[in-house]
């Protein structure tokens, strides 16, 4: 496989490291997503590990005896003298980040399917032997079908030792990096993956990062803190999501267990969906994803699609339309003449 394999289309998107390419292979027809790696820019900027830690999990997902849909699959990889390429599957809908920001914020049920897409895909990761370690909302991909496909694992630890505690090493973005990975502590390696799983929830429904400061050093003081704030009129349980995953454990007072306050804890096996105090399943299982029990332990389901978690048909029913959240991007109105009245005096 080469370059000369290929038919070149756009480019579709391009960062300091990588330029994606939508490429058409000539003799299958299909389209696919080259990434392309510059060799001098590598090791001008000292992340060759990055590439092959990129390889290594993509192949070793290629590896599973099962495909999951919402994590990019390894095509084809090779290399020039100059370059390195991964083909790719091509999310021909972008990315989450710029669908949320174009919106302002995406509505409870959206944010409800596709942090429950995000969950069972990190999910398989961890049972694959992969730690992602860098996962934010522009790694987080759509398909023609709206479904999201993880991606960019240039920051990814892959190893059978999943369960086991190893000191942690300095990867990830600012605003979705946990505090482990901030104080290179030893730790569970799935836990910076949970961690940023309330991190991206919260960006769903906001648009920013619960973290979010003028810049990285401020932003990763936050983190260290535990400095966050959740809108009072944040809906309860995706809040309390929010909080078992963001490092806080409730606190009973008096007798009623309908009165607690909140403690912020730094450490990552308080968690949830961490272990061995938690579980993946108790994340699954948290009533933002299936409902309330009600006295008869039967969940309370809605009429509106996605105001529950189907596991079982998350990846076969259709995904929900994006709906603006609580908070909407203003529409500019360019048709006002009043915004160019200013401009008629000037003369040429």
């Amino acid at each position: 496989m080469s370059l000369a394999d290929f038919e070149l289309g756009e480019e579709v998107a391009w960062g300091s490291l990588a330029t994606i390419i939508d490429v058409t292979h000539k003799r299958n027809k299909k389209h696919y997503a080259l990434k392309v790696l510059n060799k001098d820019q590598l090791v001008k900027k000292k992340v060759i590990k990055s590439a092959h830690a990129e390889k290594d999990a993509l192949i070793a997902l290629g590896k599973q005896s099962v495909h999951h849909p919402g994590v990019v699959r390894l095509h084809f990889c090779f290399q020039d003298a100059a370059h390195l390429y991964f083909v790719l599957d091509l999310a021909t809908n972008g990315d989450l980040k710029s669908q949320v920001l174009n919106l302002g914020s995406i509505s409870l049920d959206c944010a409800r399917y596709y942090t429950a897409q995000l969950v069972d895909a990190v999910q398989f990761l961890h049972d694959s032997g992969i730690a992602h370690r860098d996962i934010k909302p522009e790694n987080i991909l759509l398909d023609s079908e709206m479904r999201i496909m993880l991606a960019d694992f240039g920051c990814a630890y892959t190893g059978k030792d999943l369960d086991t505690s190893r000191t942690n090493t300095f990867v990830g973005t600012a605003a979705y990096i946990s505090p482990e990975l901030l104080a290179r502590s030893d730790s569970n390696p799935r836990s910076p993956d949970i961690w940023a799983i309330g991190c991206v929830l919260y960006f769903f429904l906001y648009a920013t990062s619960p973290f979010m400061a003028a810049t990285d050093y401020l932003t990763m003081n936050r983190v260290r803190a535990l400095d966050y704030t959740i809108p009072e009129t944040c809906d309860a349980e995706a809040a309390d999501l929010i909080k078992k995953i963001l490092a806080s454990i409730a606190l009973h007072v008096g007798s009623s267990f309908s009165k607690y306050v909140w403690k912020q804890v730094l450490d990552p096996l308080k968690r949830l969906g961490v272990g061995p105090e938690s579980s993946p399943s108790d994340l699954r299982q948290h009533p933002f994803f299936v409902g309330h029990p009600t006295e008869s332990e039967e969940p309370v389901y809605s009429n509106r699609p996605w105001s529950v978690i189907d596991w079982e048909r998350l990846w076969l029913d259709p995904a929900p339309l994006l709906e603006v959240g609580t908070i909407s991007r203003p529409k500019l109105d360019y048709t006002n003449s009043g915004l160019w009245s200013g401009f008629d005096s000037v003369s040429n």
